[in-house]
């Protein structure tokens, strides 16, 4: 058999090649040379033009990128870090509690570093980040050039199959240690109880996730007003599960991901 090489330039150009998911093009450029569609940025998935049904409601939902996972740990922490808060701004970003934040961190697996920074369990970098509260995680999206989808738009994603179930009796074991470490055996350990009292089905335990849309407000509405109190949260659940939580707060049990409209 024979060996045919390519040069440098040309081996260069196919690494770097991308199938455009809408025409299906092959394209080297950051645009497709057909379609015009930008390349889907690194980690999410393109979802085209489409419409779902809420509520017995039909909605269009225009052409968006979205993240493939909830933001981890890993992604999150260095922006927190980074950010310059005081340590009670740090605790409301976290929890949302403005009393005492810092109480409340006891229940997360965020912890001191010797760095004077905060930082997590090895054994949690690569879980999805929560407890964040919905202000929090839009700040740390808009950093990034991505915002939380709306409603809508995790109907269209769910049915493209991106929106997947994380439990979160897993996430929660990945630091159970840390907390009995920190607040003591009795008090760990009956903390973490309480926090699956209600939770003990394989259903009831699949995290939530933010949207961008208020109750009340068109399902597709990526920018809510600023005085909403309530926004919509969502889980793969027998299809997909709504409910609502409040902004201002940051739950063990809820998730994010970003995403972009596409011009």
């Amino acid at each position: 058999m024979k060996l045919i090489l390519l040069p440098a330039l040309t081996l260069f150009a196919l690494a770097f090649a991308w199938q455009c998911p809408e025409c299906g093009a092959e394209n080297q450029d950051s645009y497709c040379n057909v379609c015009h569609l930008p390349e889907p940025p690194d980690g999410m998935v393109y979802i085209p033009a489409t419409t779902v049904e809420i509520d017995g409601e039909s909605v269009d939902v225009s052409r968006f990128f979205i993240d493939v996972s909830p933001v981890t740990y890993r992604e999150f922490l260095p922006w927190l870090n980074n950010s310059g808060f005081s340590s009670d701004e740090l605790g409301i970003i976290i929890t949302g509690d403005g009393e005492n934040p810092m109480d409340f961190l006891a229940f997360t697996p965020f912890q001191g570093d010797q760095q004077g920074g905060v930082t997590v369990p090895s054994v949690c970098l690569e879980n999805p980040v929560a407890s964040i509260t919905w202000n929090g995680a839009q700040s740390f999206l808009s950093e990034q050039g991505k915002r939380l989808p709306s409603l809508a738009e995790m109907y269209a994603a769910d049915a493209a199959g991106v929106i997947q179930p994380f439990d979160t009796y897993t996430a929660m074991l990945a630091f159970a240690n840390q907390m009995r470490a920190g607040m003591g055996e009795l008090l760990g350990t009956v903390g973490t109880q309480a926090m699956f009292a209600g939770y003990s089905t394989e259903r009831e335990r699949i995290m939530w996730e933010f949207t961008g849309t208020v109750p009340g407000d068109d399902a597709g509405n990526t920018a809510p007003s600023s005085d909403a109190k309530y926004i919509h949260i969502i889980k793969p659940a027998d299809g997909l599960q709504i409910s609502a939580t409040d902004r201002d707060d940051g739950y063990f049990n809820v998730i994010f991901r970003g995403a972009i409209q596409v011009p």
